[in-house]
């Protein structure tokens, strides 16, 4: 008899599955990396749906997992692409090369193919009994999906390691164009993904300690609430983060846009862009910057310009300060304003901010009349642990190391 808390539980995920997946169609119109967020929840509530259909409608399991095995080879395609557009900062277009992430699901829909037409005596004795196949149709069935199983495990530690690298090219990308970084890091997902990780690699040494000593060590129970946790963390996660970089490429390509209706130089450089170009300093400019109008003297006096807007004005003490927010308070364009940043004061955007509030933090600490989370708000932090690691990061102190010393 099925467990009534697991049905529950069960029922959660699938209600959950239910809300999100129409949500994030429904966003998929504009955004289409909400798209695969909506393939996964799909995925997974399929899925969770495993024990209730085994044991409460056995007469419709055979039909369940022929329908719901290619469902598991959805899922990390699904989850790669999701990650892959909510970091992008071009909107996401299908192309050809991607379907080679779907190459598992070929042979998946093979299998279930050929698990339709197995007896249900011995679709029973596999997948409910446990037992060993007797026909030949069986035992193609069991190596076949052994194979299979072998191939996701390979697909999810790939798509482990591309997900990785990806959210690390991200974070760099991020401080060219933001002083604060906390609702644009994915910080929530990294977490997603060492709680689901660790849950995967407890449920193996769970299948192995099963076997050997006829003890589990998870539940069913437990496994589902755990899972049901998963899923809502993500889709309340996932509903709620927007891609910050594509926002940042539809207001570069205005920017574009304008250079080339006005000209590439604006008039706060007071400078004219008639002068040769300087072979030497283009082949020793990164790739990105290659293109670029901006000469050294005009890169100069931007440099001085923010300086000087930075010690007059106090331009970091605002929290929510951007690149393209600083560019438009100079009059200057963001590609120039990053290409300054990064060439003539050799520092990123989100380093360059957070050395003046650290700066502008100094004497406040050693005044020691406000906390510390209290000066790390007032000088354009959001949060405490972002102006401890950035307080270390330029100084080689701490807070209260530095307190100490002076």
């Amino acid at each position: 008899m099925t467990d009534p808390i697991v049905v529950f539980l069960t029922l959660l995920i699938v209600g959950q599955t239910c809300l999100s997946v129409p949500l994030l169609l429904a966003r998929a119109k504009n955004q289409a990396t909400y798209l695969h967020l909506a393939l996964f929840l799909f995925g997974c509530g399929v899925l969770a749906m495993n024990n209730i259909v085994m044991q409460s409608l056995p007469q419709w399991y055979h039909i369940y997992t022929v329908a719901a095995f290619p469902t598991l080879f959805m899922l990390c395609p699904s989850l790669w692409f999701y990650v892959k557009g909510i970091t992008a900062q071009h909107a996401f277009i299908w192309q050809r090369k991607h379907a080679w992430h779907y190459v598992l699901l070929a042979p998946a829909v093979l299998v279930s193919g050929m698990m339709l037409f197995l007896p249900e005596a011995s679709h029973s004795a596999i997948f409910i009994d446990d037992e060993t196949a007797s026909t030949p149709l069986a035992k193609t069935i069991i190596i076949s999906l052994l194979i299979m199983m072998l191939l996701w495990l390979a697909q999810c530690i790939l798509t482990l390691f591309l997900i990785v690298k990806r959210l690390k090219d991200y974070r760099k990308r991020l401080k060219n164009f933001f002083s604060n970084n906390e609702h644009h890091d994915l910080k929530w997902f990294n977490w997603l993904m060492y709680c689901a990780i660790s849950f995967w690699l407890l449920s193996l040494v769970s299948v192995f300690s099963s076997s050997l000593f006829n003890a589990l060590l998870f539940s069913a129970r437990t496994e589902s609430f755990i899972t049901l946790c998963l899923l809502w963390s993500l889709a309340h996660f996932g509903l709620q983060q927007k891609p910050a970089l594509l926002t940042l490429n539809e207001l570069d390509t205005q920017d574009a846009l304008l250079e080339d209706k006005h000209g590439a130089v604006q008039p706060a450089l007071e400078a004219t862009t008639s002068e040769p170009v300087n072979t030497k300093r283009a082949l020793d400019t990164p790739k990105k910057y290659q293109r670029s109008a901006l000469n050294s003297e005009q890169a100069k006096r931007i440099a001085e310009k923010i300086n000087t807007a930075m010690q007059e004005q106090h331009l970091h003490l605002d929290p929510s300060l951007t690149l393209h927010k600083l560019a438009a308070h100079l009059s200057i364009s963001p590609n120039y304003l990053s290409q300054t940043l990064n060439e003539t004061l050799g520092v990123n955007f989100f380093d360059y901010v957070n050395q003046w509030r650290i700066e502008a933090a100094k004497p406040k600490i050693i005044a020691n009349q406000d906390t510390v989370l209290d000066i790390a708000l007032d000088v354009g932090f959001n949060a405490r642990s972002s102006f401890y690691k950035a307080f270390k990061q330029v100084t080689g102190q701490t807070p209260s190391e530095y307190r100490k010393v002076n």
